[in-house]
């Protein structure tokens, strides 16, 4: 579903130092400087695509990651180490919004799409 995704990176240009994995029941993000930040999978409530109007030439997409807390816990640009296989996953769960990442992948204005919302569990 996301082969353009694919076809787009293997054009980018010298390795991000920003890096995103899902280890241990957790996705850690880094901006290659820092310590990496971890936030546990069950943790996860929301994924956010920033764009700016850079693009389509610059890098203009970032991920947000959201826990419970207003501001984002992870951050990591389309172009980081781990970005398709952070997306192969995110398409995965339920509460997924494909429509929402191709709008967010085709913009070129400054914006914010919610591409992953986790459904509400069910008492």
């Amino acid at each position: 579903m996301l082969g353009w995704l694919k076809t787009w990176l293997s054009h980018a240009n010298p390795p991000s130092p920003w890096r995103v994995e899902i280890v241990d029941g957790a996705i850690l993000t880094t901006d290659g400087r820092s310590p990496p930040r971890r936030l546990a999978l069950a943790d996860l409530r929301q994924v956010v695509v920033a764009t700016d109007d850079s693009g389509p030439w610059g890098d203009d997409v970032v991920f947000l990651l959201h826990d419970a807390s207003t501001d984002p816990v992870g951050v990591f640009p389309l172009e980081a180490q781990g970005a398709q296989a952070f997306a192969a996953w995110l398409e995965t769960l339920p509460g997924y919004s494909d429509d929402e990442m191709v709008e967010a992948m085709r913009s070129t204005r400054v914006a914010r799409f919610v591409v992953y919302q986790r459904p509400p569990v069910m008492a």
